[in-house]
């Protein structure tokens, strides 16, 4: 994809230094929550019964989704985060480099263990790049959970909202209806 404009490539290039994977996911929720079911509400190709289930299943798969990736995100970060401590050099140098780096326990099955392939570098450029390493291995640890959290947790979650809103649309509708031939 070619971006020609600045502000939308300085904008794509803030996004992905600064915006973590759980602020991603807010950010995809809060915009499928608030477009699709207008967009499904607006579809008129289909029937009125239609629509309101397509409303109502959208409504239900944008909240069920949106939190359990969310919070498949934030526990995976989290469990890298505390499963990947680490023991560095002990060697105090000038320019305060990180000579190498080890797993402190066998708990610690996130930290890679780098005798041989490990670059010597700065202790501030370490600790951002580990941090990286940290962001980076949660949100694919998510993507494995996330297989077993949306089938196990959100379709029946899914279906349950779905059959709430839809109900509650369907009775909104008839009360309307009831006041409309009252009068």
């Amino acid at each position: 994809m070619i971006i020609r404009d600045k502000n939308i490539e300085k904008f794509i290039n803030y996004s992905g230094k600064k915006l973590n994977a759980p602020q991603q996911s807010i950010i995809m929720g809060v915009s499928s929550l608030v477009f699709q079911p207008y967009i499904n509400r607006k579809n008129k190709q289909l029937d009125e019964d239609t629509r309101d289930m397509a409303v109502a299943r959208s409504i239900g798969k944008s909240i069920t989704g949106n939190i359990s990736d969310f919070l498949t995100r934030v526990f995976s970060i989290f469990a890298v985060a505390k499963l990947s401590n680490y023991a560095i050099n002990k060697v105090n140098t000038d320019d305060d480099f990180v000579m190498e780096i080890k797993p402190k326990s066998k708990l610690d099955i996130f930290t890679p263990n780098l005798k041989e392939d490990f670059v010597p570098r700065p202790r501030k450029e370490f600790f951002k790049d580990f941090k990286s390493y940290q962001m980076a291995m949660g949100a694919l640890v998510a993507t494995g959970l996330a297989v077993f959290v949306k089938t196990t947790v959100e379709l029946p979650a899914t279906k349950f909202l779905t059959d709430y809103f839809y109900r509650k649309e369907r009775l909104k509708k008839e009360k309307n209806a009831k006041t409309d031939s009252n009068e």
